[in-house]
């Protein structure tokens, strides 16, 4: 796939997902973006994730979980868009993939939406240079996540702030789901940012 100069916004399933699942967003996207869904490669029976925690007691993911999955992103990125703008929307795991990709290659990717995110325990190779660029990313989470977890929660308080140009949402009524306000709240996101291109 070559875009031209067309903007692309690339979506990310959470776990347990597959393809289609954020379709029902993307098709709301406004103009100028093509949107793509993507799926992530790591089969779960029927379904798939973007990556495996190697260890399952651990408090969190490590950069080394996430890695593979954020570089096989950006290697996608790399061989279907060319020189346009890309940017991504990344539901639960599949926003904590979209997040890496922007740790590891900070000018992958124009922007971020993560929702229901998370990030890993340690640092990636490209934060500094992320603290110094600063690109906008929206946080949309529900305040009563049972998935995501309250140490989850604050690490992402830590990380945005200092790497990102954050806007952070909290939907109070909203747990481990997308409610209608947290996609309105990302399309409005998306189309401010395209204002910029």
């Amino acid at each position: 796939m070559t875009t031209g100069s067309q903007p692309v916004l690339l979506f990310l399933h959470g776990r347990f997902g597959v393809r289609d699942d954020l379709a029902w967003i993307a098709e709301q996207v406004p103009s100028p973006w093509r949107t793509v869904l993507l799926q992530g490669s790591v089969p779960l029976g029927d379904r798939f994730e973007w990556f495996s925690v190697a260890y399952e007691e651990a408090p969190g993911a490590m950069s080394s979980d996430a890695a593979p999955a954020a570089d096989r992103l950006l290697a996608w990125i790399d061989e279907n868009v060319g020189d346009a703008p890309v940017a991504a929307v990344g539901w639960s795991q599949g926003g904590a993939t979209a997040l890496h990709a922007l740790r590891r290659a900070p000018d992958s990717l124009r922007f971020v939406a993560t929702l229901g995110g998370f990030t890993t325990l340690d640092a990636e190779r490209g934060d500094a240079v992320l603290a110094e660029r600063r690109p906008p990313v929206f946080w949309g989470h529900g305040a009563k996540d049972d998935v995501i977890n309250p140490t989850d929660i604050a690490r992402m308080h830590e990380f945005l702030p200092a790497h990102t140009t954050l806007e952070e949402r909290v939907y109070p009524d909203a747990g481990h789901d997308i409610p209608e306000a947290m996609v309105e709240d990302t399309l409005r996101f998306i189309s401010e940012r395209s204002t910029e291109l």
